[in-house]
Protein backbone atom coordinates (compact mmCIF):
# COMPACT_ATOMS: atom_id res chain seq x y z
CA UNK A 1 0.00 0.00 0.00
CA UNK A 2 2.46 2.39 1.06
CA UNK A 3 4.68 1.56 -2.56
CA UNK A 4 1.28 2.30 -4.41
CA UNK A 5 1.36 5.55 -2.66
CA UNK A 6 4.80 6.74 -3.33
CA UNK A 7 4.51 5.58 -6.91
CA UNK A 8 1.08 7.78 -7.33
CA UNK A 9 3.55 10.75 -5.64
CA UNK A 10 5.99 10.78 -7.56
CA UNK A 11 4.52 10.54 -10.98
CA UNK A 12 2.43 13.88 -9.65
CA UNK A 13 5.75 15.78 -9.21
CA UNK A 14 7.03 16.82 -12.45
CA UNK A 15 10.80 17.11 -12.47
CA UNK A 16 12.79 18.42 -15.81
CA UNK A 17 14.66 15.70 -17.92
CA UNK A 18 18.04 17.08 -17.04
CA UNK A 19 17.59 17.33 -13.48
CA UNK A 20 16.64 13.18 -13.59
CA UNK A 21 19.75 12.55 -15.46
CA UNK A 22 21.64 14.91 -12.71
CA UNK A 23 20.11 12.79 -9.82
CA UNK A 24 20.58 9.44 -11.22
CA UNK A 25 24.20 10.06 -12.01
CA UNK A 26 24.70 11.76 -8.12
CA UNK A 27 23.61 8.35 -7.46
CA UNK A 28 25.51 6.52 -9.95
CA UNK A 29 28.31 8.00 -8.52
CA UNK A 30 27.88 7.21 -4.91
CA UNK A 31 27.57 3.55 -5.38
CA UNK A 32 30.58 2.96 -7.42
CA UNK A 33 32.48 4.99 -5.02
CA UNK A 34 31.42 2.72 -2.37
CA UNK A 35 31.79 -0.72 -4.46
CA UNK A 36 35.33 0.50 -5.45
CA UNK A 37 36.04 1.38 -1.68
CA UNK A 38 34.89 -2.11 -0.61
CA UNK A 39 37.44 -3.47 -3.62
CA UNK A 40 40.15 -1.69 -2.34
CA UNK A 41 39.30 -1.99 1.42
CA UNK A 42 37.67 -5.73 2.06
CA UNK A 43 36.67 -6.34 5.58
CA UNK A 44 38.82 -9.47 7.21
CA UNK A 45 37.16 -12.17 8.58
Amino acid sequence: MNAIILLTKSQAVEVSTSTGYIVGAVIALLILGYLVYTLLKPEKF
